[in-house]
């Protein structure tokens, strides 16, 4: 798992406005509403309240969380259909072997003599 102690913001400079549109939209997912202009100012270190900042480390937690999750269910997905896979792989080499023995067998009683 992530450590979950200090969730931070991306720094202003390396956060383009199409970033921080998303954060802002994943925040309210979570049932924050921040808008993302407000986002910037605190991530440049602006005057923010105790409350802003618990539900913007709320956010931030509860966005990965729900992020890990997304992907270890994707994970559980492509186990399964690989486990899928691989059962319909069998299933068709076994049909496969039966066939070629069922037409061996039938090879081999054409060259018999009848009598």
């Amino acid at each position: 798992m992530t450590d979950w102690s200090d969730p931070r913001l991306p720094s202003a400079q390396t956060s383009s406005p199409r970033q921080l549109k998303r954060m802002s939209r994943s925040f309210a997912g979570v049932g924050v509403g921040i808008p993302p202009e407000r986002l910037r100012q605190i991530a440049m270190g602006g005057s923010a309240t105790d409350d802003e900042l618990v539900d913007v480390s709320f956010a931030l937690t509860a966005t990965q969380l729900l992020s890990e999750k997304r992907r270890s269910k994707r994970g559980r997905a492509q186990r399964h259909a690989v486990r899928g896979f691989i059962l319909v792989v069998a299933i068709l080499i076994a049909i496969n072997v039966l066939l070629c023995l069922g037409l061996m067998l039938f090879v081999l009683t054409q060259h018999t003599t009848p009598y």
